[in-house]
């Protein structure tokens, strides 16, 4: 089992659910592969590339979500979350909202301050097909994959190589 989590920008009531955008609801499971969650967020986060990247190796794709979480409260909330977990708010019913599930022991009826949140992901899949050029596909999870047909991959940065111990220091 384990903790399955969504992104969530709490100022603006938006949640971005990772198998919507073809990864997987653990935690790890967003980072670290080509396009993930966290390439979403960084997408989202990048005030400099709001509309339209400024130069080389910025996002140049103008999408209109690039750059529109820049200085919002963003969280990922986990199936587990407790109440108290985000100072002021009800990090639990938010994961509820986020979910469009009643809280526990309501009967199907929702508190006063119950709102369904705006599921960005549709969005997000678009935002990441046109600056990558990855397509989405279905089946039991959303897959994302380049429009060449090759495997999604990042490209590779020469200047964020970090050599070996047995590299050699001069060029």
């Amino acid at each position: 089992m384990g903790q399955y989590h969504c992104l969530v920008n709490l100022d603006k009531k938006q949640v971005v659910h990772p198998n919507c955008i073809g990864n997987g609801l653990k935690l790890r499971r967003q980072i670290g592969g080509p396009y993930t969650t966290a390439t979403a967020l960084v997408l989202l986060l990048a005030a400099s590339c709001k509309h339209g990247g400024r130069g080389g190796g910025d996002f140049h794709s103008g999408h209109p979500l690039i750059g529109s979480w820049a200085g919002d409260r963003i969280a990922f909330l986990g199936d587990y979350t407790r109440s108290d977990d985000l100072p002021g708010l009800d990090a639990a019913l938010i994961y509820e909202q986020c979910h469009g599930a009643c809280p526990p022991g309501r009967k199907g009826e929702r508190p006063e301050e119950w709102q369904p949140w705006t599921d960005l992901s549709p969005l997000v899949r678009e935002m990441m097909a046109a600056e990558f050029g990855i397509r989405y596909e279905n089946g039991r999870w959303l897959e994302n994959e380049r429009q060449d047909n090759h495997t999604a991959v990042p490209p590779l940065c020469l200047d964020m190589i970090i050599p070996g111990a047995n590299a050699s220091t001069h060029p």
